[in-house]
């Protein structure tokens, strides 16, 4: 259903595009999600946001603008216009908007410029775009410059939220994944300048990339349309009729040779440089942190605010990493007596469980790093613990490689009566849970899944016969399990066993394929999508179909812990050196914590 003006709040008053003075804005606070209906008081002053549209190099002229306030019915909702009144750009490429328009406290806006002329003639398949953030992020001097940069940078962050550049929303269950990626946008180009954004000190961002992507479609904005050569390969590629259509294409098309031999478009005469010098696997944009406290970073959890909580195997300690933004500060926790950690889990309070391997025992954290657990959790046999999980009901599950046993902790650290649960399991290293609270452990001994009721009785132990060295498990929503290893033929170096929620093993196990080279880690995305990280790329699986091609996706070094959070971002944590990935916008979102979406 498209929102119009009658659907509006009539609490919401209607506002100047900009104030005169910033300490204005005190009444436009940015209080809430999407679907927040918080009202906004601000006083009315006749000002103006001011911006210009360029192609490459060249200012586009008669570009109309248009500014959006994100739709609220899911992603791909309808966005909702907020100018009234047409608005072109100059000669220049200029523009001003001096009109009024409706904004509530919580909307995140965008501006899009359609058609105009970049020197070649009026060419109806430009278009571009730049995401603006919540409407309290406007001051009186805020100038936009929107170009091919901007808009790579906007479309791929918010790329799980998209069908068109007038489809751009989520529900109010996903409020913080698409904030999340407004600020990640913002984090890649600056809107200002319309250049590449100055990171923060240990972040380094795909530039090349960016550039490339940027050039490949300036190819087509800057010619007189649809019918010049480079925009027929363009939108014959993508199946677009605008270039945000193609970049989106792009951007969810990753891997695909027919997209990726679109790097060609942009080698002749490039206007953003550098770029890359050879055609790539695939396209996708991953930013990089390797920040000096990260040692032997191993496993990796996302909180409800987006951060993500890094156990450092070799400094002995654990890493937060706010969600990525412009301020980007971490913060190094190493009391608690942590000594080699690997697994690492947030429970639905947003408390902190590592699996402390070195000290035979659980640390936990609160939200703040506050160690909660004294000298550690011992109850329960905990042995070599390498893998964790919590379930809603606060428990958290531990995998004991050397015990060959999972013991449940509560949530004071005590554990269950039934622990340490030893039955069939050889040499466990991974651990997951479903909706229903069940608890699934991969076992590296056997090769075997074996499915646990939340009360810790043995249900099923499935094996495909063939899968070895069992490394990571991890559940979808639908109940279907993956388990990551190798399998014992020499052909193959890395494959997974999918398995039903009640252990029947898919007749296609082990799969392989799709990239898959020693994967260590896996998680699901919130289309049921397995994401699994290797020895120096990730791989991605719909089922048995693998889509990351014979390559897999990215070039890392030794990734050791995978995870998805709720802009669709999959990141990752590189052992071989030290740092922590993020593939901006690659996959389907889900919510986080992990705790919050299975039972019981």
């Amino acid at each position: 259903m498209r929102i119009t003006s009658s659907a509006i709040p009539r609490q919401i008053a209607i506002v100047s595009v900009m104030l005169a003075v910033a300490g204005l804005l005190s009444g436009c606070a940015f209080n809430g999600g999407p679907g927040s209906q918080s009202t906004v008081v601000v006083p009315a002053a006749l000002t103006h946001i001011s911006g210009s549209v360029f192609g490459g190099q060249q200012p586009v002229s008669g570009a109309t603008i248009q500014l959006y306030s994100v739709g609220t019915l899911g992603p791909g909702s309808p966005a909702t216009p907020l100018i009234a009144s047409t608005v072109t750009t100059n000669g220049s490429g200029q523009f001003n908007i001096t009109g009024t328009y409706s904004c509530t406290s919580a909307t995140q806006v965008y501006i899009v410029a359609l058609g105009g002329n970049a020197g070649s003639g009026v060419n109806t398949a430009l278009s571009l775009m730049a995401a603006l953030g919540p409407c309290s992020s406007l001051t009186s001097s805020t100038f936009i410059n929107m170009n091919e940069l901007t808009t790579v940078a906007a479309v791929y962050a918010l790329a799980p939220f998209i069908t068109s550049y007038s489809e751009i929303g989520a529900t109010g269950s996903n409020p913080v994944g698409l904030v999340n990626a407004f600020t990640e946008a913002q984090l890649l180009v600056n809107t200002t300048t319309g250049a590449i954004a100055t990171p923060p000190a240990g972040i380094t961002l795909p530039s090349t990339r960016l550039n490339t992507l940027a050039d490949i479609i300036a190819s087509c904005v800057n010619t007189a349309g649809a019918s010049s050569s480079t925009c027929t390969t363009l939108m014959s590629a993508t199946s677009a009729t605008e270039t945000i259509g193609a970049m989106l294409a792009i951007a969810q098309s990753q891997g695909s040779s027919s997209i990726t031999s679109l790097w060609s478009l942009g080698s002749a005469t490039p206007p953003f440089l550098p770029t890359l010098s050879a055609q790539p696997n695939d396209f996708t944009l991953a930013i990089s942190y390797t920040g000096t406290e990260l040692s032997g970073p191993y496993g990796i959890a996302l909180d409800a605010s987006g951060a993500a909580w890094v156990t450092n195997e070799g400094g002995s300690s654990v890493v937060k990493l706010p969600s990525l933004s412009t301020s980007f500060a971490t913060t190094n926790y190493s009391s608690g007596g942590l000594v080699a950690p690997r697994g690492i889990s947030i429970d639905r309070s947003g408390n902190v469980w590592v699996a402390n391997t070195g000290a035979d025992d659980v640390v936990e954290l609160s939200s703040t790093g506050t160690v909660l657990s004294g000298a550690g959790y011992t109850n329960g046999s905990i042995n070599a613990p390498v893998a964790i999980a919590n379930d809603s009901a606060g428990n958290a599950w531990v995998a004991n490689f050397l015990g060959n046993s999972i013991t449940e902790l509560g949530t004071t650290g005590t554990a269950s009566a039934l622990s340490p649960i030893s039955t069939s399991l050889s040499f466990p290293s991974s651990i997951a849970l479903d909706t229903t609270g069940r608890v699934v452990v991969g076992n590296q001994g056997s090769g075997a899944v074996c499915l646990f009721s939340n009360a810790g009785v043995l249900q099923e132990c499935a094996n495909d016969g063939t899968l070895s060295g069992a490394s990571a498990v991890a559940v979808s929503a639908a109940g279907n399990v993956a388990l990551a290893g190798t399998t014992t033929g020499a052909a193959v170096a890395g494959a997974f066993t999918l398995a039903t929620n009640t252990g029947s093993v898919n007749a296609a196990s082990p799969v392989s394929g799709g990239g898959l080279t020693l994967p260590t880690a896996v998680a699901f995305d919130g289309n049921g999508e397995a994401w699994f990280a290797n020895a120096n790329s990730i791989s991605a699986f719909l089922g048995t179909t693998g889509v990351s091609g014979s390559l897999g996706f990215g070039a890392l070094n030794s990734p050791s812990g995978i995870a998805i959070d709720a802009s669709g971002g999959v990141w990752t944590a590189n052992t071989g050196d030290n740092s922590v990935s993020v593939f901006v916008g690659l996959a389907t979102p889900i919510s986080t914590p992990l705790a919050a979406n299975v039972g019981p």
